[in-house]
């Protein structure tokens, strides 16, 4: 049985039906992995992501979204400053399955670049869009806690905060149909954010594998490690000195195996195509 979960801790663990596109089943639904902690996103046996310290480009321009949705229910995801006042993340990331809507505006914090105590800057948002063909109310899904895996190409947000940050933004750079690295191009691909083990310290996995537009036209299927905390995280294409987001990270499919339990196959982003315009204009 092939399972995915996303790797936000917004609402409550997302997961949805059998990836049957990939993985190659029709009309099996999910169950959250419960049990299965913070691991549903390392894809072998070890976990390859390594802290880093965010005092350097591109690190700096990522860092925590914190939600409140209400007294003792919160939330934590990842995002990246694309712009001085523009932070893209998960769309999920932000909607409150209790109540069935989207957060308000002000309930919504990015903190900059943070390590432990320290941070660079922070802000609560104004206003964020979200694609329009993102649907993620309780009807819209087989259980609460599900997510169709149509709508992982369109599971993202863009926040514009009430405050400029000082930090070089990343540019957002669409690709299509390709398979990073490509052959030869000393490019690098690489996955970052504040998984919940370490949710105070940002860790990337660099040097995993994506194939844009698999298994379906605007969803990246990638080889890099996650967990709980990260969705939203950027999907990088690093180049010497050089960085361009080409995705941002949604969700993880898994497989069930008896005695063995919940394996990750794979993780899976909204390609940067989907957001590419709405990511260029504003503050």
């Amino acid at each position: 049985m092939s399972r995915w979960c996303s790797s936000g801790m917004a609402a409550a663990l997302l997961c949805t039906g059998a990836l049957a596109a990939a993985m190659g089943e029709a009309g099996a639904q999910l169950a959250p992995p419960a049990g299965y902690g913070y691991r549903t996103g390392v894809l072998g046996p070890k976990d390859r992501r390594m802290q880093v310290s965010s005092d350097q480009w591109p690190w700096s321009a990522i860092g925590r979204i914190n939600v409140v949705f209400g007294p003792s229910h919160r939330g934590a995801c990842t995002g990246t400053v694309i712009g001085p006042r523009r932070v893209i993340t998960a769309a999920h990331c932000l909607f409150d399955s209790r109540v069935n809507d989207w957060a308000r505006p002000e309930s919504v914090h990015f903190v900059l670049g943070q390590t432990g105590e320290k941070f660079a800057g922070h802000s609560i948002a104004e206003s964020f869009v979200t694609a329009p063909q993102f649907r993620f109310r309780l009807e819209d899904r087989p259980r609460y806690d599900f997510i169709a895996f149509a709508m992982v190409k369109h599971d993202w947000a863009i926040l514009t905060l009430r405050d400029a940050l000082e930090v070089k933004p990343v540019p957002v750079r669409a690709i299509r149909n390709s398979d990073l690295p490509a052959a030869g191009s000393g490019d690098e691909v690489a996955l970052a954010g504040y998984g919940a083990e370490h949710q105070y310290v940002l860790s990337v996995h660099k040097g995993c594998t994506a194939k844009v537009d698999s298994p379906d036209a605007g969803t990246i299927t990638h080889m890099c490690d996650s967990t709980n905390g990260e969705s939203g995280g950027p999907l990088l294409l690093l180049h010497d000195n050089d960085a361009v987001l080409v995705g941002v990270h949604s969700a993880d499919s898994h497989r069930f195996e008896s005695q063995v339990g919940y394996q990750a196959l794979a993780g899976h982003a909204a390609s940067a195509a989907g957001f590419e315009k709405a990511a260029g204009g504003g503050p």
